[in-house]
């Protein structure tokens, strides 16, 4: 007790100015101590890669938030050009380069169960919080799987075709209405049918962007001003939950993107909490298209309450209509831009789809599409360049030690590879800028190299759906309709330069934009 006293009187004795330098000091010592650790006697501290990485997040935070944004990705990729495979690129992950070990990493199995990384996924983050994105935990995400993962099956998805077909004619529509000298964004038009599609299947009713003035483009433009928060998330999690508890009429003087996403919360809760409670009441102004939502299948899951709390299930509505939204209709819109580019490969493709849509509006199965080999290699290349999700993706071993050539890695290590990377690696795909569907024709052995839906057991759950909307998409708008391109360039609005958890184009970019010249009638 006499010692307590004595430290108090000392303080109260003391300047304010004198406890500020003492605390500063305090502060500077233990930062330090930090990094000395860091650098000479952390786990990681032998691995390859720059000190400066090694002591700070502030390195990645340079090169992704400021005064770069979104460009780390490809320092990294220097970074492997200058030391080798593996490196050590923060001072708790390593990266390898390397298309013959990804298979490890992205193992499955029970024997090789494989966590999430908290800092990556800035687990308190409200938009996402709670969702099956953000289990950390092998075993929880492989729960929260479990039980939806019936409802993208691909039987679930085939009784679904009806859907995503009539969804595909109304975009045809809403097309052939902009013939002539009006301009049509791809992006904002493949975007509003994806999310039509998914709203209407997660949801119960569909957001009908289709009908709406620029496609709704609000929502993707929402979509990207969420995905674009990440990196700043990663490093400032709290700043992130302060902005979503802010009021939408507050945060929309501020931020009318992220005042979006903070009315699309309070829009879910009462619907989901309506589901929960019974069955929930579809939206009076749209009609229901489907009878049973993914909500229905959690609530009547053998989950815990926990699991089944509302505000859980609002983190993954945001999951489940941003991942159904915007990578596909990505790589809708960057697939069909080089059908446009290189004629020759898009009049190869409409040759191929005459032989079983024998007229323009003819209606055929996903089976049939999928048996079309020139279009699964079209569709193959475009999941390819377009870089859906182009970030990093880490996995942590948590039952054992990988082991790299020499280079044995701690369990517990967040470990990963690059999709980017590995998608454009020209010891794998020579010549990786290029177009080229024959590529997968010719040598059918690169899909063991293909990480467009990542691998193990957290690869994609929604990979069917996703693969039936492209396949009809392509094939539909395709063998309908005649396109050119207007105002794109390829550098600027195609190409992926940023890396901002999915791949995204020159930040300026308006987006890959056509006109219609005609409708097809042979």
């Amino acid at each position: 007790m006499t010692d307590r006293v004595g430290i108090l009187d000392l303080f109260a004795g003391a300047s304010w100015r004198s406890v500020v330098a003492c605390l500063f000091g305090a502060w500077c010592a233990y930062y330090v101590v930090v990094g000395i650790y860091r650098i000479y006697f952390h786990p990681l501290a032998r691995f390859p890669g720059p000190k400066l990485a090694a002591l700070t997040f502030w390195y990645e935070f340079y090169y992704d938030v400021f005064p770069h944004r979104f460009q780390y990705l490809w320092k990294i990729k220097q970074l492997h050009e200058q030391y080798g495979p593996i490196i050590r690129i923060n001072p708790i992950h390593i990266h390898i380069h390397d298309h013959t070990y990804f298979d490890t990493i992205y193992a499955s199995g029970t024997a090789h169960k494989r966590n999430r990384c908290a800092w990556m996924h800035h687990t308190g983050a409200k938009t996402m919080a709670g969702s099956m994105l953000e289990a950390m935990d092998h075993d929880l995400h492989k729960s929260r799987r479990s039980a939806v993962a019936n409802f993208f099956s691909k039987r679930s998805v085939q009784a679904l075709e009806p859907l995503v077909v009539s969804t595909v004619e109304q975009l045809i529509l809403r097309l052939k209405s902009e013939s002539g000298e009006k301009i049509v964004n791809l992006n904002n038009a493949y975007a509003a049918m994806t999310m039509d599609i998914i709203s209407a299947y997660c949801f119960g009713s569909s957001m009908a962007s289709i009908t709406r003035p620029e496609y709704g483009k609000e929502w993707l433009d929402m979509l990207h001003s969420g995905i674009q928060m990440r990196p700043l998330g990663r490093q400032f999690p709290w700043l992130i939950n302060t902005m979503l508890d802010i009021p939408p009429h507050i945060m929309a003087r501020v931020n009318t993107d992220m005042a979006r996403i903070v009315t699309w919360t309070h829009q879910m809760l009462p619907k989901i909490e309506a589901i929960l409670a019974g069955d929930g009441v579809p939206d009076e102004n749209k009609p229901r298209q489907v009878s049973r939502t993914i909500f229905h299948e959690i609530r009547d899951a053998k989950l815990s309450p926990e699991e089944k709390h509302p505000m859980r299930l609002v983190g993954e509505s945001h999951v489940f209509l941003g991942a159904g939204t915007e990578t596909t209709a990505r790589t809708l819109a960057v697939t069909t831009f080089y059908l446009m580019k290189h004629r020759d490969i898009g009049d190869k493709l409409r040759e191929e789809l005459k032989t079983v849509l024998l007229q323009p509006d003819s209606i055929v199965s996903l089976a049939q599409l999928e048996a079309l080999p020139y279009l699964s290699a079209v569709i193959s290349e475009g999941l390819r360049v377009a870089h859906g999700v182009s970030q990093r993706q880490p996995r942590i071993a948590t039952e054992e030690e990988l082991v790299y050539k020499q280079w044995v890695i701690p369990r517990g290590t967040p470990c990963m590879q690059s999709a980017y990377l590995l998608h454009m690696d020209p010891n794998v795909y020579p010549d990786p800028f290029a177009f080229k569907p024959q590529r997968w024709l010719d040598n059918p052995e690169l899909k063991k190299y293909w990480f467009a839906f990542s691998r193990g057991s957290r690869s994609c759950l929604g990979m069917n759906l996703a693969i039936s909307e492209l396949y009809f998409a392509i094939a539909m708008v395709w063998r309908r309709l005649d396109l050119e391109i207007y105002d794109t360039l390829e550098e600027r609005d195609v190409l992926t330069t940023h890396d901002c958890f999915i791949g995204m184009p020159d930040l300026k970019s308006e987006g890959i934009k056509v006109k219609i010249v005609e409708e097809l009638t042979t």
